[in-house]
């Protein structure tokens, strides 16, 4: 009888628990952390497009071009409650190249729910 009681009990907890924990999933994660890659990406496209035929302008906007990082691969996401309804604290192993060199540093990024829509902060 108290094995039964025990088996229900967890049978009952179990969703209840799960429920609970509704953090991001790792691809939510990296999808944000790539958006944010393409948002600096097209942010420099459209200085660069507003130089017009000003040469400096072009050469400085070539240079720094060179030196935005493209993002190679995002692993290794873990999300833990934060502060606040749907809030959570995501860290991740991020690989980019910068002028053809690779890097892999870690991420520590604020992720919260805003119109039922994961958003990435600082």
């Amino acid at each position: 009888m108290v094995h039964f009681k025990t088996l229900l009990v967890l049978a009952i907890s179990i969703p209840l628990l799960a429920a609970c924990s509704d953090a991001p999933s790792a691809s939510t994660v990296e999808g944000l952390i790539e958006d944010q890659y393409q948002q600096a990406n097209s942010m420099m496209e459209g200085a660069m497009s507003q130089a017009g035929d000003d040469e400096m302008a072009k050469a400085v906007g070539s240079m720094m071009a060179g030196m935005m990082p493209t993002l190679e691969n995002v692993s290794d996401v873990n999300c833990d409650a934060a502060d606040g309804k749907d809030t959570y604290r995501c860290t991740a192993s991020i690989t980019h190249s910068i002028g053809g060199n690779s890097q892999t540093n870690s991420t520590n990024s604020l992720v919260y729910k805003v119109n039922d829509e994961w958003a990435l902060g600082n």
